[in-house]
């Protein structure tokens, strides 16, 4: 995977856009409590929906969707290809891919895993706080493009999106797939916002300082991650306690983070690139389908098992989609 440089297809919004607050107070508590009776959230799986129906706006007429969508093998979203890449330093968290082969493209989705249900159905109170923690976080250092200070008042909504299209190469392994030395992969994720240049800022909370245990685990390297494979360098980092205040703040550099983490992200795309080549080894044809799965507890040797389904068992990618396309 180029971690340097990578191809911004598009930008789009499915409600706004956001900047950075400019004019922050010198001394502040931000109390990430606040609002969290009313928290909106988003329901329901996301399937590809939004990253079909920009593909669709791109290519109104139709035609070659290998063309539509800029040469690409894979279309997913970036949390699917994070996720995969994080693996080998996050081996304690197993993931569900279905995968589909149709137009000669293959379309990836995530499926939670029993566990992930599980822990969802049964979050604590504090659990459930703190996963609103980040999204009244933004709201306090973001602002609209026609306000000056930003609204904290109402009420956090995850339904506003500000999604970013990326193609990207990632080298195939050449032991599995000699011929072809890398797939395409197209893939989209949500920006937090913009600063007053228009660059793109991830915005993040941490209980406490960065210290040299954040170094050492997978978080680090998630929120690298996350950041580079969208070309976000700076990180605004939140830092509060544990009862949710943020007290100050912090910038990091994204293409400084490998210096610092105990991890090495070259091998990370070795594995991410080992997992895609087995899954365009395993769909040769159209209509193929499959379910990739990462069991922890069998290891990273043994763990990624494969198995072939029907077609109906993979039905994330709509006729109504598909038919405008060859």
């Amino acid at each position: 995977m180029n971690t340097d440089v990578k191809n911004l297809i598009d930008v789009f919004e499915s409600v706004r856009s956001r900047r950075t607050r400019e004019n922050r107070p010198n001394s502040f508590s931000f109390d990430l409590n606040k609002g969290f009776e009313t928290f909106d959230p988003k329901e329901g799986d996301e399937k590809l929906t939004m990253l079909l129906e920009w593909i669709r706006q791109m290519s109104p007429k139709g035609g070659r969707l290998r063309k539509a969508i800029h040469d690409a093998d894979f279309v997913c979203w970036r949390g699917l290809l994070t996720k995969v890449s994080a693996t080998i330093y996050n081996k304690d968290e197993g993931w569900i891919i279905k995968a589909i082969r149709r137009k000669g493209v293959i379309f990836l989705m995530e499926e939670k895993t029993e566990k992930a249900r599980q822990r969802e159905l049964n979050q604590t109170d504090m659990e459930k706080r703190m996963s609103y923690w980040g999204h009244k976080f933004e709201q306090y250092v973001t602002r609209d493009d026609d306000t000056e200070l930003p609204e904290t008042s109402s009420p956090v909504t995850t339904k506003e999106e500000y999604g970013v299209v990326f193609r990207n190469d990632l080298l195939t392994d050449p032991r599995l797939h000699p011929d072809q030395k890398s797939v395409g992969i197209l893939y989209s994720g949500e920006v937090d916002c913009l600063d007053k240049y228009g660059n793109m800022i991830e915005l993040k909370t941490q209980k406490g300082e960065l210290h040299g245990g954040f170094w050492k685990n997978s978080k680090s390297l998630k929120w690298w991650l996350q950041s580079s494979l969208v070309n976000v360098d700076n990180i605004i980092v939140g830092h509060r306690t544990h009862e949710g205040h943020v007290t100050s703040l912090s910038t990091l550099r994204a293409r400084e983070m490998p210096q610092r983490g105990s991890w090495n992200f070259c091998a990370c795309f070795d594995f991410a690139s080992t997992v895609f080549t087995s899954i365009l080894n395993y769909l040769k044809k159209d209509g193929d389908a499959c379910i990739i799965e990462y069991r922890s507890e069998l290891g990273l040797q043994k763990g990624i098992l494969m198995r072939r389904v029907s077609e109906e068992n993979c039905d994330f990618v709509p006729e109504s989609f598909l038919e405008k396309y060859h």
